[in-house]
């Protein structure tokens, strides 16, 4: 690895430490507290399967589950209906090896398992669909000190600035045992810098990492995320690659990067179709009750905005926000329910079109 760039990294973590793990907007123990839940909760041979992985991953957030894709959930549900057949994926997906490609497998064959169940109970309910993003997941988060959580696009970000010559892959051509090996080499350098694992230490959350390797992710996730680049000299793409390697290397990843784009895009124009599909809701002289206005009528409305008039004045609140988030109150449930399910589809394309501009972002760089 790049040495100056790591410990460029290392300071930029450190300096920065407070700012990244404070409790209201960034937070980022929580992933050590996701952990620890899990390390409380799970046991395998539960009688409750459902309950216990629901209990598991409870406080995992977007570790797993966001607001497009619940694999948790999913797998939770699953459960309460094929518990045998989930446990019996589970024992397979977590059965020890220090083999990393025997381990990919394994998670392969789990994915493909649970899928084919859910296929079989929930048709087309592709939210809860596992991949392997969501097993190295789940054993990331059961067994912290024999795996690493993995996210596409910070890792490689940190491969990239961090000289890291195996192509980790995306997708299909995804290699474990070289992203595994890229976490265990930054792992001995992590070990050998007292003042990180000083400060690592006084990380306010009772359950400590040993191994650690969620430090190693905190590190690759925070990188990219919080942009800890200063005094870091940005690598070329292949620090050792002959331009014919590079060549091809660009044309590879640049592909991997246009198709995953593609199937957000598949994603949002899906959500599209939702909304375009949401009854037209005439709400023209509907009262409603307001939190700051009492009972109003409304006077008149367009595609984004209800008006109406109080205190002598005519007041514009923004649709869907001003029903989904209680500002307006339709006695009718269905106006409620409509305007909630406008706000949340609005909400997931957010989140989709922001990892899409991400991604574009990157794949920029393969395109140069």
């Amino acid at each position: 690895m790049n040495k100056d760039n790591l410990n460029a990294l290392f300071r930029n973590y450190i300096a920065r430490f407070d700012e990244l793990n404070e409790p209201v907007v960034n937070n980022e123990t929580y992933k050590w507290r996701a952990i620890e839940q899990v390390q409380k909760c799970w046991d395998l041979s539960a009688d409750d399967l459902s309950e216990m992985i629901k209990r598991s991953f409870s406080l995992s957030y977007n570790l797993i589950n966001n607001r497009i894709v619940q694999p948790a959930t999913g797998l939770s549900v699953l459960a309460h209906i094929e518990q045998d057949a989930v446990r019996n994926a589970l024992s397979m997906l977590l059965t020890d090896t220090e083999d990393v490609d025997q381990k990919q497998d394994q998670a392969l064959n789990f994915v493909d398992a649970i899928n084919a169940l859910l296929e079989k109970h929930f048709p087309g309910k592709w939210k809860y669909t596992q991949d392997m993003r969501s097993a190295i997941a789940y054993l990331s988060m059961i067994k912290p000190a024999q795996n690493y959580m993995f996210k596409s696009t910070p890792a490689h970000y940190f491969a990239r600035y961090m000289g890291y010559i195996n192509d980790i892959g995306a997708g299909q051509t995804f290699k474990l045992r070289y992203y595994y090996a890229m976490c265990d080499e930054l792992v001995e350098h992590i070990k050998a810098t007292p003042e990180l694992l000083e400060i690592d230490a006084s990380r306010p959350c009772a359950w400590k990492d040993p191994s650690y390797h969620v430090l190693a992710y905190d590190l690759i996730y925070c990188l990219e995320v919080y942009g800890l680049v200063d005094g870091m000299r940005e690598p070329p793409l292949s620090t050792k690659a002959s331009n014919s390697q590079q060549t091809a290397f660009r044309i590879q990843k640049a592909a991997e990067l246009q198709a995953e784009t593609e199937k957000l895009q598949d994603q949002i124009d899906l959500l599209r179709n939702q909304l375009n599909d949401l009854s037209d809701c005439d709400l023209t002289g509907k009262t409603m009750k307001t939190k700051a206005f009492g009972t109003v009528t409304i006077s008149r409305h367009d595609d984004h905005s209800l008006f109406f008039v109080a205190g002598g004045k005519e007041r514009q609140f923004l649709l869907p926000d001003c029903i989904s988030k209680g500002f307006l109150i339709p006695d009718e449930q269905s106006i409620r329910d409509r305007y909630n399910t406008e706000s949340s589809l609005q909400q997931q394309i957010g989140v989709l079109e922001r990892e899409q501009r991400t991604l574009n972002r990157e794949l920029a760089i393969y395109q140069q």
